[in-house]
């Protein structure tokens, strides 16, 4: 063989699902063993709940020399204060703690400076808990995917995840099952442009948004919470499989940024990038239907209205997605006119009837069924192999 027979991949050192800050605060102890200094990165008073001066606190009391910083958004200007703090503090450890911005912020500049990360999120709401991605706003307000590295751990506090809104537990979801379309991109590019593909990140991917696909989808029950971060966890896994996003971010995602750029207030990022998965899956004119039904058992967006999203808005984002990240070959590339033309009359068609939410009939007539009380079978188009 010309290349080597295995291969080494950066996962997280630890990983501690706990309940309350103490717990967390205790398990980042545990993780830095004799190095004592950390700087814990978070919102500060924009924070509604307080958490990240209640975890620093705790991490004081573990016995750890703590220093904060709080900062706002997910800017590059944010990332530069966090590397001049990490130049003039020399911590051994950069905790981030808070949502996807703080995580990213707190991820990149650790990165840059060659220090360990720790993950200690506040919510559920992205693979960005765990992945070697970060997504940075520019001076004008543009986003990037950038990338970082692994945390050396995360810790998950469930006490305070669990009094997120249900909105952002959605949005995780959301960006989780996604990968089911990332992945079939990524094929698709591998089998009409010759991309290379790896195949153990597209299992990986796969599996773990797979895993959450179940007859009865309960946001609040907390094993289908629990499962849900450890789905999320092994999604940033698959990203650094790869070496990349690509098994976790297709055309949905594309269409998602141009959504960002379009809306006057993008909605979450993982329930936009739901919606376009349904899109994406239409457009590469494969079966979704036990897709659709899983979404609504699970309270995702299948049409643009779901979301508050006019057709025109969302149909405009499909046909920018691709300018949003030249070079990442999806099937966004190869439609036509006719292929959004016929996207946009199932959407005003309200999905041929198929699609209504429960309680409502969008001709008026009969009210959709409650699809949580029929058997469900994801079926061959939510198998690991690629479609015909």
């Amino acid at each position: 063989m010309n290349v080597p027979a295995h291969r080494s991949v950066r996962i997280p050192r630890l990983l501690r699902m706990v309940q309350g800050a103490q717990a967390a605060a205790d398990a980042l102890a545990e993780l830095m063993g004799e190095a004592r200094t950390c700087l814990v990165v978070h919102s500060g008073p924009r924070s509604t709940t307080g958490y990240g001066r209640s975890f620093a606190s705790e991490a004081r009391g573990a016995g750890l020399e703590v220093h904060e910083l709080a900062v706002q958004g997910n800017s590059e200007g944010s990332v530069g204060t966090v590397m001049g703090s990490i130049e003039a503090l020399r911590p051994d450890v950069v905790v981030g703690v808070g949502g996807g911005r703080v995580v990213d912020v707190a991820k990149l500049a650790a990165a840059k400076r060659s220090v360990d990360f720790v993950s200690v999120p506040t919510q559920a709401s992205s693979d960005g808990i765990c992945s070697p991605v970060a997504v940075i706003f520019d001076a004008d307000g543009r986003p990037s995917s950038l990338g970082a590295r692994m945390p050396a751990g995360i810790v998950v506090d469930m006490e305070i995840l669990r009094s997120a809104p249900a909105e952002t537990w959605r949005s995780g979801l959301g960006d989780l099952v996604s990968n089911l379309s990332a992945v079939r991109d990524w094929r698709l590019a591998h089998r009409t442009e010759g991309e290379p593909i790896d195949d153990f990140a597209c299992l990986t991917a796969e599996a773990a948004a797979g895993s959450m696909i179940q007859e009865t989808a309960d946001i609040g029950d907390r094993d289908f919470q629990e499962q849900l971060i450890r789905g999320l966890i092994l999604s940033g896994i698959a990203m650094e499989m790869s070496g990349s996003s690509r098994p976790a971010s297709g055309s949905e995602h594309l269409i998602s940024h141009a959504l960002d750029r379009l809306l006057d207030v993008p909605r979450h990022h993982g329930l936009q990038v739901a919606l376009a998965t349904i899109a994406a899956f239409l457009l590469r004119d494969e079966p979704c239907d036990d897709l659709v039904r899983f979404y609504r058992a699970a309270g995702l967006p299948v049409t643009p209205q779901d979301l508050d999203i006019s057709t025109d808005e969302f149909m405009a984002a499909v046909a920018q997605g691709r300018s949003t990240r030249p070079g990442r070959w999806t099937v966004l590339d190869v439609m036509g006119e006719v292929d959004l033309q016929r996207l946009r009359a199932l959407y005003d068609r309200g999905g041929d009837g198929r699609w209504a939410q429960r309680g409502s009939a969008p001709d008026g007539g009969e009210v959709a069924p409650d699809v949580s009380s029929q058997p469900f079978d994801v079926g061959t188009e939510l198998s690991l192999e690629s479609p015909p």
